[in-house]
């Protein structure tokens, strides 16, 4: 089992999946979710765990984006844009999120963007999907 283990964590490149030499998709810890295995909780988590609730000091901008109706993993989509979450963009994407949803301000996950990367993996994603 550790030589199972050994062979899946380690330095890898950057991308699908990959942050810190952990291969996320290869060993399971992301790839077999789909867009209905992501609840409100996992919305809650990440806007806590990422510094949203210092950043913005209350709740109401993750409780605006809920209110809409908007999908669990669509707003985890757009909170990831929003930090330059590769990583987290690439499981939600896999997952299924949608990335034309728009938020209370009428942007989408490409519109909030934090970076040209950000926005390049979206549009790569877009092009797989067609």
């Amino acid at each position: 089992m550790a030589s199972r283990l050994r062979a899946k964590v380690g330095p890898r490149d950057a991308g699908s999946g990959t942050t810190t030499g952990v291969d996320a998709e290869g060993t399971g810890i992301y790839g077999s979710q789909s867009r209905d295995d992501f609840r409100r909780y996992d919305v809650e988590q990440y806007f806590e765990n990422m510094g949203m609730l210092a950043a913005e000091g209350s709740y109401d901008k993750m409780e605006a984006l809920l209110h809409q109706k908007i999908h669990p993993v669509d707003i985890l989509l757009m909170m990831a844009a929003s930090e330059g979450d590769k990583p987290k963009m690439e499981e939600l994407l896999s997952a299924g999120a949608k990335y034309d949803v728009r938020d209370d301000e009428g942007r989408t996950a490409l519109e909030r963007a934090a970076s040209d990367e950000i926005k390049q993996l979206i549009l790569q994603f877009s092009v797989h999907r067609i």
